[in-house]
């Protein structure tokens, strides 16, 4: 199967882990498609950890060597979007670390809370914040109320899973900014956006009918993929899995481990 395609675009969690828990028989299969010629980028809605983190964690766990530019995550591909849409900007931050990260690695201004009613405010951006506060929400509300701030957001996953299930996710952050302002995010970034998969197919210089995707979602990772003629994999070991989920996807597997049959 694997000499069908140049490049597999790869998620995160529950591809790789669920939570804390390591998916082992994922992990063995990619380590094995890559002995084999695969060449593999890494593309993640996650927008709490930055490419920089995660290429470090996933060098650990891979036991092959993982660079930045292996890695995609939906903080990096919003901050890329803002600075083609607008160039350097003001913005102001609901998320965690690894959004900031990228906004600054793209030349933006990161604004601290106390300055979201002090315009100019050019843009909030929303990504998964587990430090979330109403202060933090009030500022950001204010920031597209008083200031006009354009609403964009790294990714609007409802849930993301965890070890035991799932928990609250960046759209519900959105969810609560859309609801209060009366605003629509202008541009969402992640997946079902197939925005990230053709930044990485533009730098390979790599056809849609040469990539392979794989996901544990079908309303993200296989969506996405379905928009650009992607095949796709969906592996079991995520949320549709344990949803009882099933899509379209070219191939559907409860581990990676079978992708051996085909």
């Amino acid at each position: 199967m694997l000499g069908r395609y140049r490049l597999l675009l790869v998620d995160l969690d529950g591809v790789v882990w669920r939570g804390a828990r390591l998916l082992r028989e994922n992990i063995e299969w990619l380590r094995r498609a890559r002995d084999l010629g695969a060449s593999i980028v890494f593309v993640s809605n996650n927008s709490t950890r930055s490419r920089r983190v995660y290429s470090e964690r996933l060098t650990r766990i891979m036991g092959f060597k993982v660079g930045i530019e292996d890695v995609v995550t939906s903080g990096h591909a919003v901050a890329r979007w803002l600075r083609e849409d607008n160039g350097p900007s003001r913005v102001l931050v609901v998320g965690e670390e690894g959004l900031v990260e990228e906004l600054l690695q793209q030349g933006h201004w990161v604004l601290s809370i106390g300055d979201g009613a002090r315009c100019p405010v050019d843009y909030v951006v929303v990504g998964l914040d587990r430090n979330l506060t109403y202060a933090r929400l009030r500022a950001a509300h204010r920031a597209i109320r008083q200031c006009g701030a354009r609403l964009v957001a790294a990714n609007d996953d409802a849930s993301v899973p965890v070890e035991n299930g799932d928990e609250p996710g960046a759209g519900a952050v959105l969810a609560a900014l859309e609801r209060s302002t009366g605003v629509r995010a202008l541009f969402v970034a992640g997946k079902p956006n197939p925005y990230m998969y053709e930044l990485v197919l533009k730098q390979r210089n790599i056809e849609p009918s040469q990539a392979l995707v794989i996901g544990d979602r079908c309303d993200t990772d296989i969506a996405a993929a379905e928009k650009l003629g992607i095949d796709s994999v969906l592996v079991l070991t995520g949320v549709a899995g344990e949803r009882g989920e099933r899509c379209e996807a070219t191939y559907v597997v409860a581990t990676l481990a079978e992708l051996e049959q085909f």
